[in-house]
């Protein structure tokens, strides 16, 4: 058991650390607002910190390419990313339209005006293909819808994939070809 000693000096401690005022410490509203990851693009790190290293679809699982990602936080605190993913062990006709992979915790909303679709939060494959441009599927493989894409033809270094901040929304890339989106308004 403890001493009288051990007892006595704990409650003491205790008597001392409610006495002082915590000069260094933010009021409990202010420390939670600064730990609060601010929404935009996501950092390398944070996107380390979510993506697995291998993922479902159709069957099978693939490992990712983590060097080739990119994400959004959202006001909300949800978060979106897409991955290009390693394909070689799926067939041919799954090769042509799935490349990447998707995870959202919000509705967004892809393209733009009355043809825009908005997409449900979930798990995803998606590609970029010439006969389908942005194309959105089940994780069993199966179409849920599919957009006219753009060219970002003076992008001067494109990459495999990425997320990049434009006005009011983001842009997901594959290499210069990308699609908008933004986090979906309520009621959609």
């Amino acid at each position: 058991m403890f001493s009288k000693n051990v007892i006595v000096a704990a409650v003491f401690a205790l008597s001392l650390t409610s006495s002082i005022p915590a000069l260094s410490q933010a009021p409990p509203a202010q420390a939670a607002a600064e730990a609060k990851p601010a929404p935009g693009v996501l950092h390398r790190a944070d996107l380390d910190a979510l993506i697995p290293p291998s993922v479902f679809f159709k069957g099978q699982s693939a490992t990712v390419q983590l060097r080739n990602s990119g994400g959004v936080r959202f006001a909300d605190g949800g978060v979106m990313f897409a991955v290009k993913v390693d394909t070689s062990g799926y067939s041919t006709s799954v090769q042509e339209r799935y490349q990447d992979y998707l995870v959202t915790e919000v509705p967004l909303r892809f393209g733009e005006g009355a043809a825009a679709k908005t997409l449900a939060p979930g798990a995803y494959g998606i590609g970029f293909t010439p006969a389908d441009g942005f194309l959105v599927m089940d994780v069993g493989a199966h179409t849920i819808f599919s957009l006219p894409v753009s060219t970002d033809a003076p992008m001067r270094r494109p990459t495999p994939l990425q997320v990049v901040a434009q006005d009011a929304g983001f842009r997901l890339y594959s290499g210069r070809t990308y699609i908008s989106f933004s986090a979906a308004p309520a009621g959609n």
